[in-house]
């Protein structure tokens, strides 16, 4: 009687999934444009490490909010139960048939990354590194890599150009190397960026032909490179945005007690719409006169977001000054928190050359 073929349920494509199921570097970048296969080749990296490690490999996922982890467990849903696995919805884990298991969590604040110290984990995912602002969140996390069991650990990070996140990624994984070379890190950590275009997902080119047409229509010629390309040189058109701005980073805030002042600058968009401006806020504070920035937010929010979001910025960073433009929605936001008795200094400003 002759075996059955065994059924293929997912294999990684040649190239960048596979270079990234057999890579042996303990912090990983993958990715860098859309439509790379980014989160069907994570999901593919823990099924591989736990067919090889069984019950001793314990990872956690993390993506910035609860509907984008719902995005990826579709993904996770469509291959992981076919392989035996069981999903847990109120613990949001899956358990493989071997023991090893899945945690699927959000991190909406960069603080509550405190609350996984003392965890331990021999893999960490984190599924669109550059929503995180800051790197010290992702830092804290990196902490719970361990493995009683000996399981080697790994960081596995996807990521796209532009976002919050893009200049600090852009300093730790890009710059001290070209792709796909591993080197050491000032914190000994053994880094890669492996590169994954949309060319390099034919599955998903064969199965939507028309998705890089619609990717291409999809916004001005820098964000498409950077998209389509992987380009995180890519600049807004007439470099009114320039690439090397972003590679002054730092890697440790001074204390809190040597900041002369903590600044918010508001740039409101006179509507939402498809076709307009985003709102834009950034935070930065003064020490020693260097300035750093400390946060970023940006969006096309209704009004009544926008005062949320503000007031959120304000109640984790206590600025000691409020800038806001002068014009638009911004004058009715001056309204509403004055009536409100912000207790947050407010500064109008009129701006008096191009933005």
């Amino acid at each position: 009687m002759s075996k059955a073929t065994p059924k293929v349920l997912w294999r990684p494509q040649p190239g960048p999934q596979t270079a990234l199921l057999t890579c042996p570097c303990n912090d990983i970048l993958f990715g860098g444009a859309r439509g790379g296969g980014k989160t069907s080749a994570m999901i593919g990296h823990f099924v591989a490490r736990s067919a090889r490690y069984g019950k001793d490999h314990q990872a956690v996922w993390f993506r910035r909010s609860l509907p984008e982890v719902e995005g990826a467990q579709v993904q996770m849903q469509a291959l992981l139960p076919l392989l035996g696995a069981v999903y847990a919805v109120q613990a949001r884990t899956w358990t493989m048939p071997h023991g090893a298991t899945l945690k699927l969590r959000y991190l909406e604040n960069d603080t509550d990354a405190g609350r996984y110290q003392g965890h331990e984990y021999a893999t960490l995912y984190l599924d669109e590194l550059g929503t995180f602002p800051r790197p010290e969140p992702i830092d804290m996390l990196r902490a719970t890599l361990r493995s009683a069991a000996g399981v080697p650990t790994q960081m596995v990070a996807s990521a796209n150009p532009g976002g919050p996140g893009h200049a600090w990624i852009k300093a730790r994984y890009l710059d001290p190397a070209p792709p796909m070379t591993p080197f050491t890190g000032s914190d000994g950590q053994i880094r890669v960026f492996i590169p994954s275009r949309v060319t390099d997902n034919p599955a998903l080119l064969r199965a939507d032909p028309t998705y890089i047409d619609r990717l291409k229509a999809s916004g001005p010629p820098w964000l498409v490179r950077a998209w389509l390309e992987g380009d995180w040189n890519a600049t807004l058109e007439g470099d009114l945005i320039k690439a090397e701005w972003l590679r002054n980073t730092y890697r440790e805030l001074p204390p809190r007690d040597r900041w002369q002042r903590v600044l918010v600058s508001v740039d409101t968009a006179i509507k939402v719409g498809k076709d307009t401006d985003y709102t834009a806020m950034l935070v930065a504070a003064e020490v020693a006169g260097k300035v750093y920035l400390l946060d970023l937010a940006h969006g096309k929010w209704e009004f009544p977001a926008l005062v949320a979001r503000l007031k959120a910025l304000g109640a984790q960073w206590s600025p000691s000054v409020v800038l806001v433009e002068d014009k638009g929605s911004g004058q009715s936001l001056l309204q509403q928190l004055n009536a409100e008795g912000w207790r947050f200094p407010l500064v109008p400003v009129m701006p008096t050359a191009d933005k």
